[in-house]
């Protein structure tokens, strides 16, 4: 009677040992941290002569982990810029670009990323100092949201530090911005061409 007590009681642990193995979750894929900073340039023609700008935007966080196929990713990065400090280095030049924004109710542009692949971003800007790697933004403009495609380049690394540069081309039209003009004579062109050089310092690794 003992020996088989004993071995009923055996099977039951097994059992129920197999059931909690079941059911306990994953542990949680490890993840980093990203503190990020970026200046941005922009360029624009007008039927006088190119006019260049800058602006930096707001520090922003994202997470760095590892995905279910083992990918290295970041699931989301959202980027704001301030209107108030885009600066063309011309008050009336200025602003006249925060009225064609109507900063007044869209005070930010924002930019986003999901689903980000580091490690093919970093494989194809590792190329050598041409590498470069396409890279899709959601850029919202006022009431607009458009998908855009940047090519993302120039990729150093030096420990937990990373800078890299981002490049796209905006349409003004395509935001609903009417360019605006100085007279009826010197006329603001549609394509806007963007440098935005990032900043990233990693804590910890995924």
């Amino acid at each position: 009677m003992k020996v088989r007590a004993g071995l009923c009681l055996a099977t039951l642990i097994a059992v129920f040992s197999c059931s909690f193995a079941r059911a306990a979750p994953a542990d949680p894929p490890a993840s980093a941290t990203i503190g990020g900073a970026c200046d941005v340039a922009f360029v624009v023609t007008s039927t006088l002569h190119d006019v260049s700008g800058s602006g930096r935007c707001l520090p922003f966080e994202a997470v760095l982990v590892r995905d279910a196929m083992g990918r290295t990713v970041i699931p989301v990065v959202e980027v704001d810029v301030p209107v108030a400090g885009m600066d063309t280095r011309n008050k009336s030049r200025d602003e006249q670009m925060r009225d064609m924004f109507r900063s007044d109710r869209f005070p930010r542009i924002h930019g986003a990323a999901r689903d980000v692949d580091v490690e093919r971003l970093r494989k194809e800007m590792g190329k050598g100092r041409e590498g470069k790697a396409p890279l899709d933004l959601l850029l919202r403009i006022g009431e607009v949201e458009r998908k855009i495609r940047a090519t993302a380049g120039n990729l150093m690394e030096s420990g937990d530090r990373v800078t890299f540069d981002l490049e796209f081309p905006v349409s003004l039209r395509e935001f609903g911005l009417k360019a605006p003009s100085v007279l009826g004579i010197i006329r603001v062109g549609d394509k806007v061409s963007v440098k935005a050089a990032f900043t990233l310092t990693v804590s910890g690794r995924p």
